[in-house]
């Protein structure tokens, strides 16, 4: 923590407070973080205007009883902690996309484990050049890895982040399935888009770097575009609550460097067919340049998937998207 630094105190001090189990004795705070029982104080004043509940009791400190979902980087921290992968977040109020910080620094050489977290993306992007409706209140992080992989295992690694939302979301009691190849869905409906960029080695032809961005929809949007309120929801809509992003970001990036950590042995496989949404449905796909509709039947080992034509022929798609008919 830099010193002098009201905000990164104001951070250091909620982490404290999240992690306790009762009370935070403010003498022993300002101890601990090298400030003022004053600059505690200042702390707390400043997190109750942010919308945090906090219970002050003579002799026993601190206690804080309800929040915002303010992402806290040292709680999150906290959190992922002892993984094979480094993780380190950096939160942003609003970027235009998490996806392009998170390239541009991917670029100038920052490690695997960057992660950048934002309240709101201006400019989210989808796949096939689509826009990502990101407005406040969403998930929304990008996340840096640079795994010795070949170009035709791409698909896996995104594969392998879906199946990592899924168990994510299972850990907080919420029982989502998998489109394919990128996208979430509860009750009929999207919660989840995720985008994997990447910039390759042309001689190795291996990636160079990879940027998984996820995108989940946490609470209502109020401005919800009327094209997308057919087709979108969200976690606090379909189940009453949604878990703090920085339980919900932890609980991903576990489970993702499990499943990266077994790519070669397709350990995510058994989730992702498990909880499809695609399989055993009439689809939509480009067959040789052509539109096909098909029976999806299953998925290839690199996450291609498996179409059954009219005429019993059948093929594996591994580009494009399934519109579900």
């Amino acid at each position: 923590m830099k010193q002098n630094d009201p905000a990164a105190l104001r951070e250091q001090v909620l982490a404290a407070l999240l992690m306790a189990d009762g009370y935070c004795s403010g003498a022993e705070l300002a101890e601990r973080f090298g400030v003022s029982r004053t600059a505690v104080w200042k702390c707390m004043e400043q997190l109750k205007g942010s919308g945090c509940t906090i219970e002050a009791a003579t002799n026993r400190g601190y206690r804080l009883t309800a929040m915002p979902d303010l992402f806290c980087v040292p709680y999150f921290q906290t959190l992922v902690q002892g993984c094979r992968i480094p993780w380190q977040a950096q939160h942003l109020t609003e970027t235009g996309s998490t996806n392009t910080v998170a390239k541009r620094l991917a670029a100038e050489g920052a490690p695997e484990g960057t992660v950048i977290v934002a309240d709101r993306q201006s400019g989210g992007k989808g796949r096939l050049g689509r826009s990502f409706h990101a407005p406040m209140g969403g998930l929304y992080l990008s996340l840096v890895i640079r795994p010795e992989l070949p170009l035709t295992d791409m698909m896996k690694v995104t594969a392998c982040a879906a199946s990592a939302v899924h168990c994510a979301l299972q850990d907080v009691g919420v029982t989502a399935q998998i489109k394919w190849v990128n996208d979430l869905f509860l009750n009929g409906r999207k919660i989840c888009g995720i985008l994997t960029e990447s910039s390759f080695n042309a001689e190795l032809m291996t990636p160079d770097y990879l940027v998984i961005g996820i995108g989940i929809n946490l609470h209502p949007d109020p401005h919800l575009p009327e094209a997308l309120k057919p087709i979108m929801t969200d976690l606090t809509t379909e189940t009453g609550s949604a878990p703090l992003r920085c339980v919900l970001s932890a609980g991903i990036l576990r489970h993702l460097e499990t499943f990266l950590a077994g790519i070669h042995a397709h350990t995510f496989l058994d989730v992702y067919r498990e909880n499809s949404c695609t399989i055993g449905k009439r689809v939509r796909v480009m067959l040789d340049g052509v539109p096909c509709e098909a029976l999806a039947v299953g998925y290839a080992e690199d996450a291609g998937l498996i179409v059954r034509c009219d005429d019993g022929s059948e093929h594996v798609i591994r580009t494009g998207s399934a519109e579900i008919l």
